[in-house]
Formats: structure tokens, sequence, C-alpha cells
């Protein structure tokens, strides 16, 4: 069974459990109808809630039996998943986008907040490929930390790091300044990135300073996912977040004038970030 319906009807699937993983953001895991997991890293599930909507979602998590996705409550359409319960259902398509490139041996991965959500299924994904790896997670404060405590403390080649702009846990200010730090001390061959956009443009300018290549994880309003609406076009070449991302290098985020400096709402009016 295949759910990638880029126009069809979405896929009903079950709600296996949830993780309440602070106040605002709980991670939902669903059975997956295969048997070998084909999604990459980075890609993103189109998640239909009866009556309410239909938005896109990062996976956190992905085996041959069940797949995670973690939201933050933001709205109607989050605030209705949230709501739900073991044993409900929701309608997925997918996957879509491009994902995170794998050909790495010592990455640096940066999570800022909920960016943290494609990460962690990165990061299970390049340890089981031989990569040394080296998580940084941050957030405002200690209590909005997420997904950074699971199974890869176990392994050898994994290394975390810790950021809060308040000091609460870890390294007391930006990620970015954590960042600067760790690449002076080791010998880093890419940095992927997740988070909040002001965030991953410092860390662009710092991936040039040291001469590395970067790939982001980016975040747009999106309507269809798949190309046809135009919603997550950004300037000036027409890219589409939801087909030609959202994972981008970083020599395409240089040629985007809009990165880094707005976005754009539903209506398709320019926001500044």
């Amino acid at each position: 069974m295949d759910l990638k319906q880029e126009v069809g009807n979405p896929t009903s699937i079950r709600i296996t459990r949830i993780v309440e993983e602070n106040r605002s953001c709980h991670t939902l895991y669903f059975d997956i109808p295969w048997r070998d997991c084909s999604i990459q890293p980075g890609q993103f599930i189109m998640v239909w809630i009866r009556d309410v909507d239909e938005i896109p979602l990062g996976i956190c998590y992905c085996d041959d039996k069940e797949m995670g996705m973690t939201v933050r409550r933001v709205g109607e359409a989050t605030d209705a998943l949230q709501a739900l319960q073991p044993g409900d259902y929701v309608g997925l398509r997918g996957p879509f986008g491009n994902g995170f490139t794998l050909n790495c041996k010592n990455p640096l991965l940066i999570g800022g907040g909920i960016g943290m959500a494609p990460l962690r299924y990165l990061t299970k994904t390049l340890l089981h490929k031989g990569s040394d790896v080296t998580l940084l997670v941050a957030a405002k404060t200690e209590s909005e930390l997420l997904l950074y405590d699971y199974d890869n403390r176990a392994s050898n080649s994994f290394r975390l790091e810790i950021a809060t702009d308040d000091g609460s846990r870890g390294f007391e200010g930006l990620a970015t300044e954590l960042a600067d730090s760790l690449l002076k001390k080791h010998d880093f061959d890419r940095i992927y990135a997740c988070g909040p956009e002001l965030m991953m443009a410092s860390l662009l300018n710092l991936a040039s300073d040291y001469g590395l290549p970067l790939e982001a994880s980016l975040e747009r309003y999106m309507k269809c996912g798949c190309g046809i609406c135009g919603t997550c076009a950004m300037d000036p070449q027409g890219l589409m977040v939801c087909v030609d991302g959202p994972v981008l290098s970083g020599k395409k985020l240089r040629q985007i004038d809009e990165f880094g400096s707005y976005t754009r709402d539903s209506t398709g009016q320019r926001r500044p970030l």
C-alpha cells in the first residue's frame, strides 16, 4: 500500500500512541502500511483532520512498524490533532519533498525548538549508516527542549550538546554561538539545520566562514504539498518549499532573496521574520 497520493484522497491511518513532549508539543505515532519505511529524513506528510483542515508535518521517527510526527500547538488544526487519542484515525498523503543527503562522516546537526523533529529521524539514520554525529539541541529554556533524550546515548558515535537562551540547561546563549565554538574545536564535514529561519540564516553565514556545506529544512505556509497551489513559492526563482525543499542546500539558500528576511502568510503577503 502506497501513501503517495498527490491529489487523491488521503489514506486513513490509526494513531497507535501519543507522547507529551512538553506543554505545547506532542508526538503522535501511527501505523504505517508498508514493511520497508521509504521516507527520507527531512521529507514531510500532509495530515488531514476530519472536518478541520490538512497540514504538513515533518517525520521525527520511522521504522518498519510505526511513524512519528511531532505537533506544536499553534492553531485550530494542531489543537484538533493534539485532542485525538490512540485508536483515532487521521488521513495521510505523502511522503513529499526532498530530504537531507546522507553523504557525510562527521556532521553537526543543529535543531532549534520544533526544528528538532526531522533531526531526530536524521540522527538515527546517520548513526545507522556509521556517521559520527554531534547533535546540538537549542531552545529558549529547558522546558522547551525537544526530542533529544532517546536511544542515541548508547552509541559511542553520538555526542549531545545543549543550548538554552536563559542558561537553564547546558550552554547559556544562542545555538549559533555554541555552534561556532564547536566548529572551532572539531573537524565537521557538513552542517544540517532546522529551526527558526533567523537561526538558520546565521548558520548559513557560519558555514561559509568555515567552508562547510550546509543543508537546512525550511517551513512555509503550504496547502497542497505537491507544487500545484504555489503558496510556498520563494523569490526570486520561484522555488517551492513543498517540491524543491523543504531541505535546501546552502548554495540554493544564498540565491533566495527572502531567506532570513521574510516569509508569507496564507494570503501570500510578505511578513517580516
